[in-house]
């Protein structure tokens, strides 16, 4: 079995080695958009109908502009008939190029959009409490009314008005008059 986390650890180890990390980052992007876009494209490149020269004759061709490494690696899976692994391939050089940059990714949940200020004012926030660059996500969900959930790593941080009020229903319940 092949093993996805190995193959985008592998890339971005190389692409630092070789400082080309941000370029192939943009490439990495483009792939994965090619893929997600299109997975009929994947299940073409995983069918055992076509021989594997063939199957990687086509990635040549597909995604000549693009790095030499990463075309290298979708050919490795393409051989594999594991193309669909590439998807948890990219996520985990996201994620390596975001700790090895001290940049951290956090969803803000609001039931309106956040303006910038108000972006800012949270990354500012989480920035000087965390010690990182922090880049904000903002997600709509209505159901909260109103505040704003931030969800990063393995933590939730829940500031919204539901929980609030969902808190003050329970006390209530288990008030006795």
């Amino acid at each position: 079995m092949t093993d996805a986390k190995e193959y985008g650890k592998a890339l971005f180890l190389i692409t630092e080695e070789d400082g080309v990390t941000e370029q192939v980052l943009a490439d990495v992007k483009t792939a994965n958009s090619v893929f997600r876009a299109n997975p009929d494209y994947i299940k073409l490149l995983n069918t055992p109908a076509i021989s594997a020269g063939e199957r990687v004759e086509l990635v040549t061709k597909a995604f000549a502009g693009l790095d030499e490494r990463l075309c290298n690696l979708i050919k490795i899976l393409t051989e594999k008939r594991s193309v669909h692994l590439f998807a948890k391939a990219a996520e985990v050089y996201f994620d390596l190029y975001d700790e090895s940059r001290g940049i951290l990714r956090v969803e803000a949940v609001t039931a309106i959009p956040l303006t910038g200020a108000q972006s800012d004012a949270i990354a500012k926030k989480l920035s000087s409490s965390l010690g990182k660059r922090i880049i904000i996500k903002n997600t709509l969900d209505r159901s909260i009314l109103g505040g704003v959930k931030l969800r990063y790593a393995d933590v939730q941080l829940d500031g919204s008005v539901k929980t609030r009020l969902d808190k003050f229903e329970e006390a209530l319940k288990n008030t006795v008059i």
